[in-house]
């Protein structure tokens, strides 16, 4: 799956990876089952990350909430405590353009990219997230053998200022800025972890 994540060539990058160690693998192929249910529940992410980080709800083309699996061509709607976006009447949005599934003899693995795109609900065409339309977030999850892993990878990461007013410019510039810096690695890393918990 790794192959599918875009190459970097600008801006910054991220990787972020928790991984958990079953005693068997039979332990792991259910466990994992729990872990894909979680991953494509994209309207939880918060309470496995935590409710003082970004919000996530699954939307389809009108803006309206989805109750289902995550498709390509879905958005998430993305809400950033504190900084609200202007230009997306508060969120930030991206737009799934791939989603992929393997499974081998003894590995499986779902692999979801999301770019920054323009609000759904909204007729101007303006990128209505914090970074701009070049960058991606790579979302993978995967098992080998007993080892179970949640990864989050962000491409070609750069402040979304381009045709915005300079409230909106400075908004997109300080929430990406701390994204690249700290901000996005310590929202991943709860993510990542919360997927994989064995708690329930």
């Amino acid at each position: 799956m790794e192959e599918n994540i875009p190459q970097q060539y600008t801006g910054a990058k991220s990787d972020t990876v928790s991984e958990v160690k079953l005693n068997t693998e039979s332990e792991a192929i259910a466990h994992f089952e729990t872990v894909k249910k979680r991953f494509l529940d994209v309207n939880s992410w918060e309470f496995f990350a935590g409710e003082e980080k970004a919000s996530f709800t699954l939307r389809d083309e009108l803006g309206t909430l989805l109750l289902e699996k995550p498709k390509v061509g879905n958005y998430f709607k993305i809400q950033i405590p504190g900084l609200h976006n202007p230009t997306g009447e508060g969120f930030d949005w991206v737009k799934i353009e791939e989603i992929k599934e393997e499974k081998t003899e003894n590995s499986e693995s779902i692999y979801i990219r999301v770019r920054p795109t323009s609000d759904p609900t909204k007729p101007e065409d303006k990128t209505a997230h914090f970074f701009d339309e070049k960058a991606t977030s790579n979302f993978l999850i995967k098992r080998e053998g007993n080892k179970i892993s949640a990864e989050v990878h962000g491409r070609n990461e750069k402040p979304n200022t381009d045709d915005l007013s300079a409230l909106e410019k400075v908004r997109n510039f300080l929430v990406a800025v701390g994204g690249m810096i700290a901000g996005s690695k310590f929202q991943w890393k709860s993510l990542t972890e919360g997927l994989i918990s064995m708690e329930n």
